[in-house]
Order: C-alpha cells, then structure tokens, then sequence
C-alpha cells in the first residue's frame, strides 16, 4: 500500500547550511561560515553571554607551555578538549559513523591530534561501539586519541576528567 501522509514537506537541499551549536544553547546556532567572526566579536563583547570582556590588546595574546618536554603556545580560540559524544537517548548512527569516517580520511591524509588535547569517545551505548568496530573506523578513531573512555554522559555535562595544569 501507498504510505499515507498528514502533511508533505519540500526541502531545497541547498538552502541548508552548516552550523554549529552547543548542547546547552542549541538554539544559539551559528551558522559555520560565520564562525570565525562571531568568536572573534565574542572576544571582545562585554563579559556574560556571548562575550568574554577581553580588551583588545589581549585578544591576540600567545601564551607559551611546555607539554611531555616539548614547547607549544595557546591563544584564545585553541582547542584543548575534543570530544565525540552520543547521547544516551540521541545514539545516532549515522553521526556516529560519520564522525569515524571522518577519523578514517583525517588519518589518511596525515593529520593528527595535538598531543596537548584531551580526546575523548563515549557512545550512548555499546551498540554504537559496536557500528564504529564492525565499520572498521575504530582504529582511526583510536590513532587520533578517540578511544573509548565510557558510555553516557560525560564531557557535555563537565565529566571529562581535570585538564592538566
């Protein structure tokens, strides 16, 4: 039988955009070609949502560290937590595979994670452990830091763990 609809929707494809928005204000969303930008304004803004009450000098500021005896320098924007996270209720394979893919062709063209990041992987469950390894992306994950370290919630809710000093 003809499946039976109360409502069509039409999507035109093109019209959508990439964005990014984090779990705790998803509809905060930015959309990725403004990215950059919007940090950059959030830098200065004064300090409370969306700004961070850096004056202007300050904004471009490195500061040198030393990490397992080598020198590297932070400024602000750098990523120091990278996280691949599904949610218990949102265990979304595809997401979850496309993050491995993804793993799977950053690997194959050579990049790698900073040593200095705390990676972490935590699946909503096993079952999502299980589309990663039999997809055979799990390796790759695991080469950039992204192994597994729990099931449920974790970096979203503050339970990665302490950042070194």
């Amino acid at each position: 039988p003809e499946p039976v609809y109360s409502e069509l929707l039409e999507l035109e494809l093109s019209s959508v955009e990439p964005s990014l928005a984090g779990p705790k204000r998803p509809q905060d969303r930015v959309p990725l070609s403004q990215m950059k930008t919007e940090f950059q304004s959030c830098l200065g803004n004064r300090l409370g949502f969306k700004g961070f009450g850096i004056a202007p000098s300050e904004q471009s500021k490195e500061v040198p560290f030393s990490w397992e005896g080598e020198q590297y320098s932070l400024t602000h924007g750098d990523v120091v937590i990278a996280a691949i996270t599904s949610c218990t209720n949102t265990s979304n394979p595809s997401v979850m595979l496309g993050a491995g893919l993804l793993a799977k062709k950053a690997v194959e063209a050579g990049l790698q994670t900073r040593p200095y990041i705390k990676t972490s992987l935590s699946p909503g469950s096993g079952v999502v452990t299980e589309y990663l390894v039999h997809a055979g992306v799990q390796p790759f994950l695991d080469q950039l830091g992204f192994s597994l370290v729990g099931y449920g919630c974790m970096t979203c809710i503050g339970n990665s763990g302490d950042l070194p000093e």
